[in-house]
């Protein structure tokens, strides 16, 4: 009898368990909807106020769908103009998002979530940092960015850490491509910041960066990212000329040569030029006509005329 009265007991959790489950999958469904919705205003709306109002509401209803029990399971993916960027272990994964708040204003947000459903809300202070390249600092005064890549690495005396790979509208007339460093404390607390990266290309003086941070002009394209062929992070060699938008003067632009950054012995060591080849013609498999001497574009024997 008792046995039968915990079989009971043990069905009906498994029925309420299975049928709550049910029930919260279309709750976080239908907050994506919305969340979707208000994403795509705030990102393309026309007027200005449109998408400071879509702002607002999104980081609301994002930063409250993301505290609710079991949220870490749910992927969000239809959030396109959202960037999501996790390890392979899984771990945590990080969501960032810009916008654009006037005319000459482009506003970075950030959620870091932990798989264990722990939140820190990345607040871009990028306008008060004193050295972009130098300095720590902690989820509270971040350097905003939307991240399109993200590498796991590891330290010389094993400390794990992430390459976030971003890009920053700095303001109407520059950008910046950068490559911050994330790591967590011994707390699990998130920082940003660590002096991997090794500029030895001139022997007098050694520097050290904690991270990589490229200001351009706003109307170049800059690549900054990880080459797999090469082994190496890849970054346009920039070099000062005037500015084509009116009231900027001199900025950075690509010259069409590359800087790389390859790992040895703990650091990302910066080389100076990468070694690049520019042929006369376009490359071929093969010669066209290669060496059937006598035969025509088809492959045919030429008749010889008597």
């Amino acid at each position: 009898m008792i046995l039968m009265n915990n079989f009971k007991f043990f069905s009906t959790f498994c029925f309420l368990f299975l049928a709550a489950s049910f029930v919260a999958q279309p709750t976080f469904v239908e907050k994506e909807k919305e969340l979707a919705y208000h994403a795509d205003v705030m990102v393309n709306a026309a007027e200005a106020r449109h998408r400071v109002m879509a702002m607002e509401k999104f980081n609301i209803l994002f930063g409250e769908a993301l505290a609710l029990s079991d949220s870490y399971k749910f992927p969000f993916d239809s959030l396109k103009w959202i960037s999501k960027k996790s390890p392979k272990d899984n771990s945590f994964r990080i969501f960032t998002w810009e916008v654009k708040v006037s005319d000459s204003d482009v506003k970075n947000f950030g959620i870091l979530q932990k798989n264990d459903g722990t939140i820190f809300v990345l607040t871009d202070d990028i306008d008060n940092a004193e050295n972009l390249a130098e300095e720590e600092f902690s989820h509270e005064n971040w350097i905003g960015a939307l991240y399109y890549n993200l590498m796991e690495g590891t330290t010389a005396s094993g400390q794990p850490y992430y390459l976030l790979f971003g890009v920053n509208r700095w303001n109407n007339f520059e950008n910046v491509k950068l490559i911050d460093v994330l790591f967590f404390s011994k707390e699990g607390k998130p920082y940003f910041g660590l002096p991997i990266f090794k500029d030895n290309t001139n022997a007098d003086e050694v520097k050290i960066f904690n991270r990589l941070a490229f200001k351009y002009a706003a109307d170049a394209q800059v690549s900054l990212n990880y080459n797999p062929g090469m082994e190496m992070i890849m970054v346009d060699h920039l070099i000062r000329k005037m500015s084509r938008i009116q009231g900027q003067g001199e900025t950075l632009v690509p010259d069409g040569t590359y800087v790389g950054y390859s790992y040895k012995n703990g650091y990302w060591n910066k080389i100076d030029k990468i070694a690049t080849e520019i042929m006369d013609t376009a490359p071929r498999p093969k010669p066209v006509l290669d060496e059937r001497k006598g035969m025509n574009l088809n492959g045919d024997q030429i008749k010889k005329s008597k």
